[in-house]
């Protein structure tokens, strides 16, 4: 699985981009090909999974978690 975290600096989204991380290859660990952390300017906080959007904070008014990777993955078995 390839993961995309983007997180704007400015707006003080980099714990959360970096916490989100540690918890991904703390439930993943192996199973994750790459994992890239990506600042951006136009964008709070998004995860991507295998170049899908999975969650954004900007468009559900939270931060992505892990149990969005897990809730995609059971959509697409």
């Amino acid at each position: 699985m390839d993961i995309v975290i983007h997180y704007n600096v400015e707006r003080g989204f980099e714990d959360l981009a970096l916490a989100l991380a540690r918890r991904l290859f703390a439930h993943f660990d192996t199973a994750i090909d790459s994992l890239a952390l990506i600042p951006v300017s136009d964008e709070d906080l998004d995860l991507h999974l295998n170049g899908r959007l999975v969650c954004s904070l900007s468009q559900s008014g939270r931060a992505p978690r892990v149990a969005d990777v897990l809730t995609v993955m059971e959509r697409e078995e």
